[in-house]
Formats: C-alpha cells, structure tokens, sequence
C-alpha cells in the first residue's frame, strides 16, 4: 500500500492533501504515515509471533516524540544511545523495562542516570566501560544487567563508510577481550551478563 500519492496532480498522505495540512501548520514541516508507521511495525512484529521477542526501536533514526509514542502503543520498546533520547523515550510512556541503552562513550554520569530509571539493558563497548559500570552499580548497591558488543570481524559489503563489523573498525570488543570480559562478569556481584550485542554495518 502506497501511505503517499498523487492525486489529480496533488500530493497527499492516506487521505489528506498534504496542501491542506499547509493550510494548518509553518513550513517547511515533516509528515509521517501513521499507518505506515503502524503497519511495518506490526509486520516485524508478527514476523516473530512465535518466539519470545522484544522489538526496540532505535531512537537515534528518528526521535519525534508522535513516533515513540504511537510505537509504544504499538508494544515497542527503545534502543537508545543518549540521556535526552531515554527521556524522551520515558516521556513516551515507554516502559524503562523496554529500554536498551547503546551507543559508545556513556559518561559516568549516563550511565549512573541508566541504572537509576532501572532500564532494561546497558550494551557495553569495552572492558573499562563495563569496570565502569560495576563501579557505579557497586556504589548504588545494585546489580545491572549488561550486554557486550562484540565485533564479528564479518564484512557486510556494503559502503566502507558504514562498516562496523571488521576487525578493523573501533567499534566492539575483539574475541580475546570478549572472553576477558566474561571472565570479570563472573566474578562480579554486581553485573548480570544478559546479552550478546553485534553490529555489521
């Protein structure tokens, strides 16, 4: 189904004439299909009925807050990867229990923050970020649940600018350090390794 079509030479969105809208709102302006929004979203979803699956959406795509929360009604969760799209997530009523938080360079500040709204999961990027974290939780006296982000070494052939999957892009733990890290999750008390997290860009 097409959400955008012309009609009589005029652009509209389901079934409003984006022309109306002007009369409404200042441009320039975005407009979204709701329905669209809502039927891709259900067709992921259903894709994977019959598994226990949690689908979060990456906030850092598009954080308008209409969209986090008509995703939420839709039963999304949050990938996010700063404090001001957590918040703006929290703002959607998305459930902090739906929350990952990713993204590279959390500052002990984030990540104190994260743990406080008792997120879902923190993906780590590196042994000193998860110490990091186990610092932090072991000071509030709590134990947070972590991913790792390990880098497959794997190329996705697609453009060399987008790749974060070989060994020579900085994003990820190699496998030595992944191991490294399983190690020092073991022994803490205040870490709950729950997942494993991989990019390819």
């Amino acid at each position: 189904m097409d959400y955008f079509d012309y009609k009589d030479g005029h652009l509209k969105s389901e079934d409003i004439f984006i022309t109306n809208i002007t009369k409404e709102v200042h441009t320039p302006f975005y407009c979204y299909s709701a329905k669209g929004l809502k039927t891709n979203f259900n067709i992921l979803k259903d894709a994977f009925k019959d598994i226990d699956t949690k689908i979060c959406y990456a906030t850092k795509s598009n954080s308008n807050l209409s969209i986090l929360k008509l995703l939420q009604e839709e039963g999304a969760g949050a990938d996010v990867v700063s404090v001001g799209e957590l918040k703006k997530s929290l703002i959607a009523n998305i459930d902090p229990k739906n929350i990952v938080f990713s993204g590279v360079g959390k500052t002990s500040e984030e990540i104190s923050f994260e743990i406080k709204k008792k997120i879902l999961l923190i993906n780590a990027e590196s042994l000193s970020e998860i110490k990091e974290i186990n610092k932090i939780a072991k000071l509030k006296n709590k134990k947070v649940r972590i991913g790792i982000r390990l880098n497959p070494n794997t190329d996705a052939h697609t453009l060399s600018q987008i790749s974060t999957g070989k060994k020579e892009n900085k994003f990820g733990v190699n496998r030595n350090t992944f191991y490294e890290i399983i190690n020092f999750c073991k022994k803490s008390k205040n870490i709950d390794l729950k997942c494993l997290s991989v990019h390819i860009g």
